[in-house]
């Protein structure tokens, strides 16, 4: 008994701990897509980050795909660069995982062939930014950042020919260092 007591006292521990910890909701736009972003904060000098969106890849035109990307980022600097609001320097790692699409090459007799075709994608990402958050429950942020990692489609029908499947490099990712932009909601 003594034992129930003592983790449903850690749980309910945890959960205050948790709830008492600053939070923001909202979206994130870039330069291959646009994700719904969520940010937790640890303590004052780190935070974690899920993001969750459609990814339209580079150029792939109607090829939308899904994406996930989970980051934990410190806090490197609190500027005070204003009277009124907060700033903050952050960056850190992550992972991503998601069917996007991608350049994928082929070679079909003498020439070679480049599309965009739909596959599993797996990379390490890694964002810095810069933040501001207002004196009410408002937060923006610029940050960039680039994915390194690999895609694996399942192959193509062209010309009535079916080509394998290929795996390779995360094109797109590079796609990465041109800046995006997120507005949050700060609870």
């Amino acid at each position: 008994m003594k034992k129930i007591l003592l983790i449903l006292t850690l749980i309910a521990g945890s959960a205050v701990l948790a709830a008492a910890q600053p939070r923001s909701a909202g979206f994130r736009l870039g330069s291959t897509g646009f994700e719904a972003a969520y940010q937790h904060s640890i303590n004052k000098s780190q935070f974690i980050e899920g993001d969750f969106g459609v990814d339209f890849g580079a150029a792939a035109g109607k090829k939308a795909g899904a994406r996930l990307t989970a980051l934990y980022n410190i806090i490197w600097a609190r500027p005070a660069w204003t009277d009124e609001g907060s700033w903050a320097i952050y960056a850190g790692p992550g992972i991503s995982l998601g069917y996007v699409a991608d350049k994928v090459v082929y070679d079909v007799g003498d020439a070679r062939i480049s599309i965009f075709d739909k596959g599993a994608m797996l990379a390490i990402a890694a964002q810095v930014g810069l933040e501001y958050t207002f004196e009410f429950p408002l937060q923006i942020s610029v940050d960039i950042r680039p994915y390194l990692g690999m895609h694996s489609n399942t192959g193509i029908k062209m010309n009535d020919q079916q080509y394998a499947g290929k795996s390779g490099f995360y094109n797109a990712g590079l796609a990465g260092f041109i800046p995006s932009i997120s507005v949050r909601y700060r609870f």
